[in-house]
């Protein structure tokens, strides 16, 4: 497994890419690493309805990076499983070593 290839840099900070369960019975951000599509995988709990979905991902990833949500944007994706999120002003290297932690 390799998570690198889901984080990527980017001149504000880094970006993370993820394929997105929403409406499932456990919350898990993240829930492993999807290699085929080379992007993290998670499990809301909330429905994707009026970006209920989006907000939840946007929390739990903040939470799991122990950053602000403020520093948290999805880049594309709003409507779609397969999201990009900017993670403002935190390196690939840090994004990845938090990631890691959390899904051991």
């Amino acid at each position: 497994m390799d998570i690198c290839e889901a984080v990527k840099s980017h001149p504000l900070g880094c970006t993370i890419s993820f394929e997105v369960v929403p409406g499932s019975s456990r919350l898990a951000v993240p829930s492993g690493f999807n290699p085929w599509r080379r992007s993290m995988e998670a499990h809301l709990t909330e429905e994707p309805s009026r970006g209920r979905a989006n907000r939840q991902l946007i929390e739990e990833l903040a939470g799991t990076l122990g950053i602000s949500e403020l520093m948290v944007v999805v880049l594309s994706g709003q409507r779609s499983a397969r999201k990009l999120l900017l993670v403002k002003g935190m390196t690939k290297d840090e994004a990845v070593l938090a990631l890691t932690e959390k899904m051991r």
